[in-house]
């Protein structure tokens, strides 16, 4: 069930990458995170899931750096700094890849429902979940940066 789960959003969020800001994205071995070891990030779009199959949230995270070169070619401008506006930028991609990967969810019968989409931002945030929750973690490689993606699976 969790590849099930955990192959939309990687393609969702290649492509959305490439789409929208014409980021060629690899991803590399998926792993499963361990509580005590946290991965940290300076700018993350998180959304809740909630389905008949299972609930849990998905985080997209960003270096600065990554994230700042993301949203230069998103916009078609160079982008030096974190502002507001600029940060509300994870929460758009978090979207994209979010309503992609409920198209292909819900044809296999999940019932993903809507949500809405927060940021998180602050150099070297950490994102916790229950120790009891699954949290599977895809690292990416891109012409741009590395990023990852958290997907968190609650039993």
């Amino acid at each position: 069930m969790e590849t099930e789960i955990v192959k939309p959003f990687i393609d969702a969020t290649i492509n959305t990458l490439k789409v929208q800001a014409e980021v060629e994205a690899k991803h590399g071995k998926v792993f499963l995170k361990d509580p005590a070891n946290g991965i940290n990030g300076d700018v993350s779009g998180v959304i809740g899931v909630i389905s008949d199959q299972f609930n849990g949230s998905v985080i997209i995270s960003f270096p600065e750096e990554t994230f700042l070169k993301v949203m230069s070619n998103m916009l078609g401008e160079e982008i030096t700094e974190l502002t507001k506006e600029i940060i509300d930028g994870a929460g758009e991609l978090t979207n994209i890849i979010f309503g992609q990967a409920k198209a292909v969810l819900n044809e296999n019968n999940y019932g993903v429902q809507m949500a809405l989409p927060s940021v998180i931002s602050g150099k070297n945030h950490t994102l916790n979940h229950s120790p009891k929750d699954t949290v599977i973690v895809v690292p990416f490689e891109s012409n741009v940066g590395n990023f990852f993606i958290e997907i968190c699976i609650q039993k």
